[in-house]
């Protein structure tokens, strides 16, 4: 065919197909607006609206959401979707705006559904709040502008055209209300609505498959974000178990083309609501404000009593035996846990230093144990989401004042050691050995081969995957350095040889000593003054000491990771990178202008890469770069929002599409 002729086919299918797509949305759009929904099912409205982000993505994706908006028509030229999918396409959307036609109009005939009696005004009388943004707001569903634009068209050609949804009810614009709530109804159109929104999806080449998935799960990130109370979260889990439990319909007349499967997404959002559920829970104080419902659902078990069982006797715990004096005052070590049911198993150790509230007094600071406590919580609470590479934590004991006996039998010159530790299981299904001792990135970069490229770039893409979903349940790390990124050597034995392999896409992040909820009101410890961590460090969080201070952002922990990237481009520590002297405070200071220099950053792209080189250019920028300004609140929705979509657009995205 010729190119011309192919283009002009492309163009005209789109066009034909952007009417259809203005009569779906319009359709959608009557019925996620309408009013008076019962509580106890506003979790099927949201189930709507996801689908709906999903066909505005499918949109988006082939081009023509572009193209109806008259803004773009370079995917739908490159594309030969609109040319060999052409007819599928259209009956496709034929069958999606149909559906919510038939929906709409059998709701009315029994009653179910009514117009608005009274006038509305001119806005609403469109189907649609003032601003779909803030109707879509108050659902805790992000819109963006291109999206938003699109509805507010689509239910504005209302206005101008005769036909369509409106006449065909003969209701003209209007409202709708709930009169009754058809809700067996109302669960059969979610299914069919998600069996031709698969169907879509499955049209495409694989390429375009990708960017959909990975724009459904940006959307659903932002979904996860503005989901912040109990409520909300239950209602956001129980909208993902419908898809997740679905039967799927059988789309007529295009059996070839079988639903996308979008479950792993799904249930991966569903873990990180319900992980994000329990850390909400844990700063609950005096009786549960959820019922017994809520838990099941975001399976919450016992919060006070987790929190409060997470403290283990320090007898309970014996160091090793060879840990020699340098590795008892490390950031980690060895040790024997002996467990509830009096057996012995090897564990690892993370240390947290603190000072005593006063003189005289044998216990730390109410504020950082309850912190502790609530750290230990999280991250011994299961399951933990598929995309956290943390490890699972047994509790915690305080290494502080102790019997002679402990301190002889450990070789321990002071009975005083001001220290919590912070115990954790090794990775033994990973076929990690009971003897094998986490090694950090830190030591690797200071004594093993360079890996290959696409060895450290799985670390980057890893560490950077987690930073992300971490931030997404509203937790802050704070200590995030390669002294902190750990992995478990495996064995691999041969008949006169034994050699020991590093998986460089499993790290875990360690080092949680500092972290917190990233929330307004939560106070920040200021970590001490180590000049080898405060190499790591954004310049606004350098010092020392305890109180009241400019609160710690997610764009800090972001820049921590931009100084590992670097490190991973040379493979060398960040002092060894910069060629300066580990201690120096003051160049420690101006260690961000030293790695934003024009030549150190082209040295990083020209190890690794452009765009391993962009973004990390971005974390170490921060601001601007990443959609925030230094006077902006991260702790609010929209910050917050935009916050993660920048940096998994331009950091997390980049860093999974670099190819070697």
């Amino acid at each position: 065919m010729d190119p011309i002729s192919a283009a002009g086919i492309a163009l005209s299918v789109a066009s034909l197909a952007g009417q259809v797509l203005t009569g779906c949305i319009q359709g959608i759009q009557f019925i996620i607006t309408a009013k008076n929904l019962p509580e106890e099912s506003k979790y099927l409205n949201l189930r709507l609206r996801l689908e709906q982000q999903r066909l505005l993505a499918w949109s988006e994706t082939s081009g023509l959401m572009a193209h109806h908006q008259k803004d773009d028509d370079q995917k739908i030229q490159q594309s030969n979707t609109f040319i060999i999918h052409r007819t599928t396409i259209l009956d496709l959307l034929v069958q999606i705006k149909c559906l919510f036609q038939e929906f709409e109009k059998a709701q009315v005939k029994n009653k179910h559904l009514q117009t608005a009696p009274e006038p509305l005004n001119s806005d609403e009388e469109l189907g649609q709040d003032i601003d779909p943004a803030k109707d879509s707001s108050s659902a805790h569903v992000p819109l963006s502008d291109s999206r938003k634009n699109f509805i507010i068209k689509a239910m504005r050609d209302l206005r101008s055209k005769a036909g369509g949804v409106a006449s065909d009810l003969n209701t003209g614009r209007k409202r709708l209300i709930w009169a009754a709530f058809d809700k067996d109804a109302f669960e059969n159109l979610l299914q069919r609505f998600s069996t031709l929104n698969d169907n879509m999806t499955d049209i495409l080449d694989f390429r375009l498959q990708t960017e959909i998935h990975r724009t459904t799960q940006d959307t659903n990130r932002g979904v996860l974000q503005l989901h912040k109370d109990l409520t909300s979260l239950h209602r956001l889990v129980k909208a993902l178990d419908i898809k997740m439990q679905a039967h799927t319909f059988p789309v007529q007349e295009i059996p070839q083309y079988s639903p996308a499967n979008d479950a792993a997404g799904l249930r991966l959002l569903a873990q990180l609501a319900k992980f994000k559920a329990f850390n909400e829970s844990l700063d609950t104080e005096g009786p549960a404000p959820w019922d017994k419902a809520t838990a099941m659902v975001l399976q919450l078990g016992q919060p006070d009593a987790e929190k409060a069982n997470t403290k283990i006797e320090r007898s309970r715990i014996h160091l090793n035996p060879k840990t020699s004096a340098a590795d008892v005052t490390a950031a980690r070590c060895e040790a024997t846990f002996e467990n509830d049911a009096g057996e012995k198993q090897r564990v690892w150790i993370e240390w947290k230093e603190y000072d005593y509230q006063k003189p005289g007094s044998l216990s730390p600071p109410p504020l950082i144990v309850d912190r502790v406590q609530k750290l230990a919580s999280l991250l011994h609470h299961s399951p933990k989401p598929e995309a956290f590479r943390v490890p699972h934590c047994l509790g915690y004991f305080d290494n502080g004042p102790r019997e002679a006996s402990e301190v002889d039998s450990e070789g321990e010159e002071e009975g005083l050691d001001p220290r919590i530790g912070f115990i954790f299981e090794k990775p033994m299904d990973e076929g990690v050995s009971p003897e094998t001792p986490p090694v950090s990135l830190f030591e690797l970069l200071s004594s093993s081969p360079k890996p290959r490229v696409t060895d450290r770039i799985r670390v980057a893409h890893a560490v950077a995957n987690c930073l992300l979903y971490l931030h997404s349940v509203n937790w802050l790390h704070k200590g995030l350095r390669s002294h902190n990124i750990v992995f478990f050597p495996t064995s691999a034995k041969g008949e006169n040889y034994q050699t020991t392999k590093v998986d460089y896409s499993k790290p875990y992040l360690s080092g949680f000593d500092f972290a917190r909820p990233a929330r307004a009101d939560e106070m920040t410890e200021i970590p001490g003054d180590v000049p080898a961590y405060n190499m790591y460090r954004h310049p606004s969080t350098q010092g020392q000491g305890f109180g009241p201070r400019e609160s710690f952002r997610k764009s800090f922990d972001i820049y921590s990771l931009g100084v590992v990237l670097v490190e991973l481009a040379s493979w060398m520590t960040i002092d060894k990178v910069l060629g300066i002297e580990v201690g120096r405070m003051r160049t420690a200071m101006k260690i961000r202008d030293m790695l934003l220099e024009s030549s150190r950053v082209q040295e990083v792209g020209s190890n690794m890469g452009e765009m391993y080189e962009k973004a990390t250019a971005k974390c170490l920028a921060g601001g601007s770069e990443l959609g925030v300004l230094d006077s902006d609140d991260e702790t609010s929705d929209a910050v917050a929002a935009k916050l993660s979509m920048a940096f998994y657009e331009d950091v997390v995205k980049k860093l999974g599409d670099v190819k070697i």
